[in-house]
């Protein structure tokens, strides 16, 4: 099991914002996988997703779309460092995409 923060929102969610806000903030993350493809560096994420994964110094961070919003995921046994990473990661997904109406 994993542990989850759901960031409500509708309509898409770009990934080249949300990685800016990442760095902006201080962490570095890149794009792992999306929608069970893997990304190689350098790759530019598609516009459109259901599933990512970023890689961070800490560990990998999962992004799901639910019906509500993003989820953004970890696994039950991540350390206070991967936990910090993933709540750093709802934050950048709050700040970049706000509610829409």
């Amino acid at each position: 099991m994993g542990l989850e923060i759901l960031v409500p929102r509708h309509g898409p969610c770009p990934l080249p914002p949300l990685l800016q806000s990442l760095a902006d903030s201080g962490l570095s993350a890149t794009v792992a996988m999306v929608d069970n493809v893997l990304q190689g560096p350098g790759a530019s994420p598609p516009a459109a997703w259901r599933d990512v994964r970023l890689r961070t110094p800490s560990g990998v961070v999962a992004l799901r779309k639910t019906p509500s919003g993003v989820a953004v995921i970890v696994f039950g046994n991540a350390d206070e460092g991967l936990q910090a990473a993933q709540r750093a990661v709802a934050d950048a997904v709050r700040r970049t995409h706000s509610l829409d109406p």
